[in-house]
């Protein structure tokens, strides 16, 4: 019998293993995680933005005023990346309205419709913008091969259709990565 009170000495001297985090782990993991969802926000509004004003200017230096498919063409890439930008601030508001001192079911509410947001932005707008991006390069084709010499041509079609495909290639990893954060927050409730 000896065996036994020693399994029993063993088994009483066990630290109680607590499966579920502390609250406070919780709260500063989704803190964490919030965080970095504003600072990829910020990134993604200044990229953008950034990308705009650089169009806008070549644009202007351009003259492609002058051209209607040449304007259409980059009218409909500036568009595309303004309303990009403009959904992105408006995701930055919603993300600063969630408010961490409400009831868990209040919060559980604002992290879930923030969630169903972010959703329509990455499955929705932002392949239509893409694609519709795409199309305003597309439309500036033409002009680029009367303009250009056949191998500068060549160099803008090849370097501008791998860049769109290495950054939708980026922009799916990186909503994929949002997605998991936003899982997360919305698993918290």
């Amino acid at each position: 019998m000896k065996t036994f009170e020693d399994l029993q000495n063993i088994w009483n001297q066990q630290t109680e293993y607590d499966s579920k985090p502390a609250a406070a782990a919780v709260i500063e993991k989704a803190e964490a995680h919030t965080k970095k969802i504003k600072r990829n926000h910020f990134w993604t509004r200044a990229i953008l933005s950034l990308t705009v004003i650089i169009l806008i200017f070549y644009y202007i230096w351009a003259g492609a005023y002058k051209q209607t498919q040449f304007s259409f063409g980059l009218c409909i890439m500036i568009t595309m990346l303004i309303i990009r930008v403009a959904l992105e601030w408006i995701s930055g508001e919603k993300l600063e309205n969630l408010k961490t001192d409400v009831t868990l079911l209040e919060y559980s509410k604002q992290a879930n419709q923030f969630y169903q947001w972010r959703k329509k932005i990455h499955y929705i707008f932002t392949p239509i913008i893409y694609l519709t991006y795409t199309a305003g390069f597309t439309f500036l084709l033409p002009i680029f091969k009367e303009t250009f010499s056949r191998g500068f041509y060549l160099y803008v079609v090849s370097s501008g259709f791998v860049f769109l495909l290495v950054f939708g290639l980026i922009m799916v990893r990186i909503i994929k990565k949002e997605m998991q954060l936003l899982d997360f927050l919305k698993s918290i409730s």
